[in-house]
């Protein structure tokens, strides 16, 4: 059996202080990839049900139109109908066309509403993508720092990370 290789341990306090700063903003940049996974996917959600809701707007539209298209063609005939039953036709296919409209007026509120939760939740993924990649270079800049035995490297890779922390933590402000 392969042994497994071995895993050095930190002996110098520079290094251990760096992999623990690199422990707590990998930390960070876990809480704020999953807030903008979760983000990204209600973006997802509501974008697809706000174009439900407008292809629902326009059958609605089309039905509409049709309605009124048949008021104003049995309004025209002559005829084949008595004029009663015309005119007892024509009042109930406009009362549908406006029905119609009344109902429209609510979905596209609905759908423009959606929108705006769409375009929110796109903004937080946004920000929190700012904040994964400015976290993700501490992480390196960080690493760095223990190759290079550079406290420039680390305190550079620490300003990173409390950057990258304040830029997700906004995600929360949205």
């Amino acid at each position: 059996m392969a042994e497994s290789p071995e895993i050095p341990e930190a002996k110098d306090p520079f290094e251990r202080r760096v992999a623990l700063t690199i422990a707590i903003i990998a930390i960070f940049l876990s809480f704020v990839a999953n807030l903008g996974d979760n983000a990204k996917t209600d973006a997802i959600i509501k974008t697809n049900e706000a174009s439900n809701q407008w292809g629902y707007f326009q059958a609605k539209g089309i039905k509409e139109q049709m309605s009124a298209m048949h008021a104003d063609l049995v309004g025209r005939m002559s005829g084949a109908i008595t004029a009663g039953a015309n005119s007892t036709e024509v009042e109930r296919l406009r009362t549908e066309v406006a029905r119609y409209e009344g109902e429209k007026g609510e979905i596209k509120a609905k759908a423009e509403l959606l929108q705006v939760e769409a375009t929110h939740q796109s903004s937080i993924n946004d920000r929190c993508d700012q904040s994964a990649l400015l976290l993700q270079i501490a992480v390196v800049i960080c690493s760095v720092s223990i190759l290079a035995q550079s406290h420039k490297f680390w305190w550079a890779g620490m300003v990173l990370g409390a950057a990258g922390i304040a830029v997700g933590a906004t995600a929360f402000f949205l």
